[in-house]
């Protein structure tokens, strides 16, 4: 599996979670997040799914987050962004984070 088919993979990971388990779904999420983040329309879609949790979840604040995250998405066109971010609140917007072996790998293979 590429970087791309596990940022889908992780994306229906997610969709499977919907209306069963929010903390899985957002799990999932982070996941397609931190993937999609090289790439602006992937980073961007990441975004918007997260904006849609918090919605659904009425996480007022989370949805206030993704809303001045979605221009920074931006970043992507100019490899502004920072690596293992999982794209929520509870992790500032410019702090990087290690990432878990399996998407470190995936993240490699595309350099």
């Amino acid at each position: 599996m590429n970087r791309q088919q596990a940022f889908w993979h992780e994306y229906q990971q997610a969709r499977l979670q919907r209306g069963l388990n929010p903390a899985a779904e957002l799990y999932h999420l982070e996941r397609a997040h931190i993937l999609g983040q090289p790439v602006f329309l992937e980073h961007l879609r990441s975004h918007l799914w997260l904006l849609a949790w918090a919605w659904r979840q009425r996480d007022w604040a989370e949805c206030a987050a993704q809303l001045l995250r979605v221009p920074g998405s931006l970043g992507s066109l100019f490899g502004l962004y920072p690596l293992g971010n999982p794209g929520t609140r509870r992790v500032g917007p410019l702090k990087p984070q290690a990432l878990p072996e399996d998407l470190r790998l995936l993240l490699a293979a595309r350099k």
